[in-house]
Formats: structure tokens, C-alpha cells, sequence
């Protein structure tokens, strides 16, 4: 441990100099290509005991035949608009459902079954919410181990040349701009290239053909449902997505893309899986990513080209790819896990040069960096929140383990918030529509870095969030959803709605949908609710308290089905820290609401530290037995549940909830767990600093949220 700790400050030290002699710079490139997360990272490292989950594990097993159930495993069960799985970012929560319906039992509304009667369906049965989406394309294994006989030729493959001339032309106006990974004269060029071999009854290159498939393969998963084809192609858009994707599986395997030292092919997968990679991801997809980082440093390109003499394009088109699959492992890791396989310690790969594409094709020295709207900015902006948030996936795991604070880690959030915003706002003119769906992008993703920290300490029933903290997460929550109606939703942005299960997958609406249930009269409501019926399709005749019961009993009741068919093994330790049918009170002092038309939290919960100046009342009558669903939060945008902890007097642990009759809450058998001695994570909020980084709005009276009232974000402001 010693050893680890004097590697980690010498880590920070070395990280230090370099942004100080990175400083001591002239050039204006060197400064534009800074990444800012590197300059905010390391400088809040303090000790302090904090807790861990009892209901949550970083890792589980399975039974052997769980492969029989097919690719719904990874998957999980769809609800409206969201997918959720049992593992919460990063970390595991087998017993999901069983924690739900403790907390539900007695508010499921008459009639509301399990699917299936309760009962495991067969494979070939499956209800419709545990089959993938229209969004799902899973790789096909076979090509990248090996061809049995004759690989198939390319003209099986190939379309006409009309239609991969559509295909092509669709990819630019779709893909390139927002996902790059070449550069767009270089791609024409080889494109040229490729229709001339094929005419002249020659077959190009195996990583020729990689990268021509792979750019028609995204073009064609761009495509809307509803779009024509032209005459000449003869087949629907989901034939040629088959096609063209097994095309590019067949050109990888012929450029034997496992062993390769071709930048071209390696270039030509990334174009591949960034597709696959989008709202809906296997363990294939993680596996696949994983497997291309370490080809990625076997080739050199976690070093910057620079370091070689490369020229200008050679390592702008690195660095395109470097980075992009940097932004697929953030991704692969959050749906699927373990962990983000690239460090950012282990490479040196700058950002790309903000310019325009046409002022590197013949470059012998790099371009100047423009203080203006490029092809470039979007990735750029979008390369700089991918790291940011690898930062926060790794402070994440520090809370757990005692060595960071929650005022650190959000300091070092706002102030990226505010780099972010000096650096590319004014570059972005809403008025355009390339430029505003920027500017949306950046938002949503710089406030889901709030929820990513704040998610586990909402509705906490042992430490309930203090007011300002839940007003922020809440806030954000309800940002990032309407940021992603509009994405979706703007005709402005139909050529680019394809991409945004990249950047979010719409589960944050689950702890809206708890705030909104347990706070029905607050501020925002109207807010929720409106991206609520949005998100999940709801009847807006029925009450709101009757449509959130009917949201969370059929979340109950599909991931009961789910968990049974997934045949989890979690640790003995996760097992102990069972949820109780009852939350019954037990002697503590109960917690105040946080406004008087607030839902009153159970009894018998301790009160919280808060911010300074509010003084909670107290009671001293009998506690009164209820039922209390409480929701944990949501990690990397999926959701949490949790019950209350039984707190109880010194040296009768487990006595008052056993009298009670209901099962026993054996919480302290988990160091660190909610139930134990250790403080509260809420306990070393330096609150000065939380005031300063969060002020009061004079005008509204609520948190002063960037963007949250900009009538350019606002659903209202482009829809009825």
C-alpha cells in the first residue's frame, strides 16, 4: 500500500511539471491542445473514511448456462425510452428487484402482475422487453477468428455503384461531423481509388475495403426507419445494414486486423464500432474495445505523431482515431463494465489541431489553431468531457475507498464546467444548426458528470442529501433529459438523432420520476413531468402519484423476470445486507422534509448534517411503522434502489427490526456499509465552497444553474 501511495504522489508530481512546462509555452497549438481535465486532475486528493453500499458489488458470477439465454443477457429489460441492466455503473446490484418491492409492497396498483405470471419465460418466448432494440447490431465473432475455407468475395457484399455512392454522401452529412475518424479529403480519394480497382477487375487492399465498408456500413445505420433508397438499391435499409456490416467483418478479416500494424485498419475498425457502440451494448462490444485499445498501443498510437516526424495529417488522423476510441471505452465501460481499460497516464496522444480539414491535406507544418467553428470543434469538445469523465469513473471508486472528498471531486467538476465554457462558447453560434446541437452536446455531457457523483446519496435514507446538493442533482437531471429531447426530437438535428444513445440512455428520468413522486408540489415539477411523459410514454390523464406507483411496479416486476434468467452469483458479503419487506422505524430521531409540501421520509432515521443555518425539527413521539421505497441514485445514468437502514440502540443491533417481525438487516457485516460507524460522506462537505460554487439565482430564488433557464436549452423553445 505504501508502495502504491509514493507511485500515485509521484504520478501527480510528474503531472504537475509537465502542465507547468506545458504552461511556460508560446505556441498557440500547444495551448489549444490541452487537455483540461489533465489540468484540474490531482489537485484534491485528501483522506477521508467514507461508505460503501452493502447492496451493490463490483463484481458478480453466473451459472454456467447462462449463455443459453442469448444476447437479452447483456441487455437487460426495455421500459419506454430506457434500458436498464443489473450493473449500475460499474457496479452490480443482482438483487435489484427484490429491493424495489420491499420498497413498493402495498402501493402496487390492483391487477399489476409479474409478466408471465411471475414465472421464467423461455428463450423462445421472450416478452418484447427483453428483446434488443432496433439499436442493437452485435458483432459477429466468426469473422474476427478466423474464416473456414474460402473467405466470401467482395461483390458479395458490395452495392451498386449509385447506392454506396448515396451510402457515402449519407456518411458525411451524418457521421463525419459529429463521430470522425478520418479525413474527409483523404476518404474521398481512397474511395476514388477503390471504384477504379473494382472496375479495372482488380480487388483492392483487405484495409481498403475495410475502411470503404465501414464508412457505407455507419451511412447506412445513420439512415431513418422511414427513408427512401434510391431505385437502383433493390433492398431495404436493414438488408444493407446486414450486408455492409458483414462486408466489413469480411474486409477486417482479410486485413487480419488482430495482428495488424496498419493504421488504415485499425481506422477501419473504429469506423466499425462506432455504430455498434450506441445505446444499446454487449459484453461483446466491451470485450471488442478492450481488444482494440491494447492493438491501438501496439501500434503506437497512445504517442503523439509529433514524436515521430509524422507529418501533419498523418497525425491528425492518429490522434482522430486515438481519441475516439478513448470515448468508446468511457462508453463500453459504463454500459457494461469493469473498468475504463485506457489510463490517462499511459499515453500522450494530443488533441486534434481545431482547423479546418482542407488546411492539412498537403500541411509540411501544422496549422494554426482557430479561435473560430471548425470541423474539428465537435470532436474536440466532445475528446475533452470523454477524459474528463474517465477522471471522474476513477474519483468515483476514490470516494469509495476513503482517499477523496465530495467537495473536491465537484470542484474539480465546476471547474471544468467553466474551462469548458471559456474555451468553446463563444465559438458556437446557435443560430446554426451544426453549432447549437454542439453546444447541446457539450451541456448534456458536462452535467451528467454531476449525476455521475451525486446519483448514490440521493433519497439516502440513513444520510439524506442536504437541499442544495439534491437541488443540483436534481436540476442537472432535469437539464440533461431535455437537452436529449431536443437532440432527438429537433427536425434541426434529424441527420445526427441516430448518435445519441452515445451520449445518453435516458435512465436519470428514473430518479426524476422519485423526486417528483416524493416532492409532487416542488418548483420543477412541471419540468419533470414533462420529460417524464416523454420518456416513458405516459397516460397524462392519470395523477402523477398514480403513474409513478405504475412506473416503478413494472420495473419490479420486469427485472424480477430479468434477474431470474440472468443467474447472478453475487459475494456472501452482498448477500448479508438483506433488504427488509418492512422499513420500519426504529429509534432514531426522524428526518425532516426539505419544504413543507415535501413527502415526509420515514421515521426513525437519523438526522442528517446539512448545510449551515438549517435546524431540522425534532419529535419525540412513538415511531410509526411504514412502508418506504428509497431510491440510492443513478450511476452513469441508470438507477439505484436501496432501503433504509434499521438504526438501532448501541449493543441491540438487529433486536428492534427482528421485533418487528420483519426479516434482519444485517447492514454492519459490510465494512463501510450505510448501517456502520463511519461518517457520513455528507460530513465533509466544506459548505463554504459548495455556496461559492453553487450561488443562490437572485431573479428565481433557486440554484444558479448555467444554461438551466437559456431559452435556447428549454423544451418549450422549439416545441409546442
Amino acid at each position: 500500500m505504501r508502495l502504491a501511495e509514493i507511485k500515485e504522489k509521484q504520478g501527480t508530481l510528474e503531472r504537475e511539471l509537465e502542465r507547468d512546462v506545458a504552461k511556460s509555452t508560446n505556441s498557440k497549438n500547444t495551448l489549444q491542445q490541452r487537455i483540461l481535465a489533465d489540468d484540474i486532475a490531482g489537485d484534491f486528493d485528501e483522506e477521508r473514511d467514507l461508505e460503501a453500499t452493502p447492496l451493490a458489488a463490483l463484481d458478480v458470477t453466473y451459472e454456467d448456462d447462462i449463455d443459453g439465454a442469448g444476447d437479452m443477457i447483456d441487455l437487460g429489460i426495455q421500459i419506454g425510452k430506457m434500458r436498464i441492466t443489473e450493473r449500475i455503473g460499474g457496479l452490480s446490484r443482482p438483487r435489484i428487484s427484490e429491493e424495489i418491492a420491499a420498497g413498493i409492497s402495498g402501493s402496487q396498483p390492483p391487477g399489476l402482475q409479474p409478466p408471465n405470471g411471475g414465472q421464467t419465460p423461455g428463450i423462445d418466448d421472450l416478452p418484447d422487453f427483453l428483446k434488443p432494440g432496433d439499436q442493437y447490431i452485435v458483432p459477429t465473432s466468426g469473422f474476427f477468428f478466423g474464416q473456414i475455407g474460402e473467405p466470401p468475395t467482395i461483390l458479395q457484399f458490395l452495392p451498386p455503384r449509385p447506392v454506396a455512392d448515396w451510402l457515402m454522401k449519407q456518411y458525411f452529412i451524418a457521421v463525419h461531423p459529429i463521430a470522425p475518424c478520418a479525413h474527409r479529403p483523404s476518404l474521398e480519394a481512397t474511395y476514388a481509388t477503390f471504384w477504379e480497382e473494382i472496375n479495372a477487375g482488380f480487388e483492392p487492399r483487405p484495409s481498403m475495403q475495410a475502411i470503404i465498408f465501414g464508412a457505407m456500413f455507419s451511412g447506412a445505420v445513420s439512415i431513418d426507419e422511414n427513408a427512401v433508397f434510391p431505385e437502383s438499391a433493390g433492398y431495404s435499409r436493414a438488408y444493407w445494414v446486414t450486408s455492409l456490416k458483414l462486408g466489413t467483418e469480411s474486409a477486417l478479416s482479410k486485413a487480419n486486423f488482430l495482428r495488424t500494424t496498419k493504421v488504415e485498419t485499425m481506422q477501419a475498425f473504429i469506423m466499425y464500432m462506432i455504430p455498434l457502440c450506441r445505446g444499446e451494448v454487449s459484453r461483446a462490444h466491451s470485450v471488442l474495445v478492450g481488444a482494440a485499445a491494447r492493438m491501438a498501443e501496439c501500434m503506437g498510437l497512445h504517442r503523439d505523431g509529433d514524436a515521430y516526424g509524422l507529418t501533419p495529417l498523418e497525425t491528425h488522423v492518429r490522434r482522430l482515431i486515438w481519441h475516439q476510441l478513448c470515448f468508446l471505452d468511457v462508453r463500453t465501460c459504463e454500459a457494461q463494465g469493469p473498468k475504463p481499460v485506457i489510463r490517462r497516464d499511459d499515453y500522450d496522444t494530443k488533441l486534434p489541431i481545431n482547423c479546418n480539414e482542407d488546411e492539412l491535406t498537403h500541411a509540411v507544418v501544422p496549422p494554426e489553431s482557430s479561435d473560430e467553428w471548425t470541423a474539428n470543434t465537435l470532436p474536440l469538445i466532445r475528446f475533452e468531457i470523454s477524459e474528463m469523465m474517465r477522471i471522474i469513473w476513477i474519483d468515483r471508486r476514490r470516494l469509495e475507498t476513503h482517499r477523496t472528498t465530495l467537495t473536491a471531486v465537484l470542484t474539480k467538476i465546476e471547474n471544468f464546467r467553466r474551462r469548458m465554457s471559456e474555451k468553446y462558447d463563444h465559438l458556437l453560434d446557435v443560430t446554426q444548426p451544426m453549432q447549437r446541437y454542439a453546444k447541446c452536446v457539450m451541456y448534456l455531457l458536462t452535467y451528467r458528470l454531476h449525476v455521475m457523483v451525486l446519483h448514490p446519496y440521493h433519497s439516502n435514507a440513513a444520510n439524506p442529501m442536504p437541499p442544495r446538493l439534491n437541488q443540483l442533482l436534481i436540476t442537472s437531471g432535469i437539464m440533461i433529459v431535455e437537452l436529449a429531447i431536443q437532440l432527438e426530437t429537433n427536425p434541426n438535428f434529424h441527420e445526427w438523432a441516430w448518435y445519441l444513445g452515445a451520449f445518453f440512455q435516458y435512465q436519470i428520468a428514473l430518479l426524476l420520476a422519485t423526486e417528483v413522486y416524493f416532492r409532487p408540489q416542488s418548483r420543477e415539477a412541471d419540468r419533470i413531468w414533462t420529460c417524464l411523459d416523454y420518456v416513458f410514454s405516459m397516460d397524462r390523464r392519470l395523477p402523477p402519484e398514480a403513474k409513478a406507483i405504475q412506473l416503478l411496479s413494472e420495473i419490479q416486476g420486469k427485472t424480477a423476470v430479468y434477474m431470474r434468467m440472468r443467474k447472478m452469483r453475487g459475494p456472501t458479503s452482498l448477500s448479508r445486507a438483506a433488504p427488509g419487506q418492512n422499513a420500519v422505524a426504529g429509534t432514531g430521531k426522524p428526518a425532516p422534509a426539505v419544504q413543507n409540501h415535501t413527502r415526509q421520509p420515514p421515521v426513525g432515521m437519523d438526522v442528517p448534517k446539512v448545510e449551515p443555518g438549517y435546524t431540522p425539527p425534532l419529535s419525540n413521539g412513538p415511531p410509526v411503522p411504514q412502508q418506504q421505497m428509497v431510491f440510492a441514485g443513478v450511476s452513469d445514468g441508470q438507477a439505484l434502489w436501496s432501503l433504509p437502514p434499521s438504526h438501532s440502540s448501541p449493543g441491540n443491533s438487529d433486536s428492534s427490526n427482528a421485533d418487528q417481525g420483519g426479516p434482519r438487516v444485517i447492514m454492519s457485516a459490510v465494512r463501510g456499509g450505510a448501517g456502520t460507524a463511519q461518517g457520513s460522506v455528507m460530513d465533509t462537505i466544506d459548505w463554504d465552497t459548495i455556496n461559492n460554487l453553487f450561488p443562490n439565482d437572485p431573479q428565481t430564488g433557486g440554484l444558479s444553474v448555467h444554461g438551466f433557464h437559456d431559452p435556447n436549452f428549454t423544451i418549450a423553445s422549439w416545441c409546442g
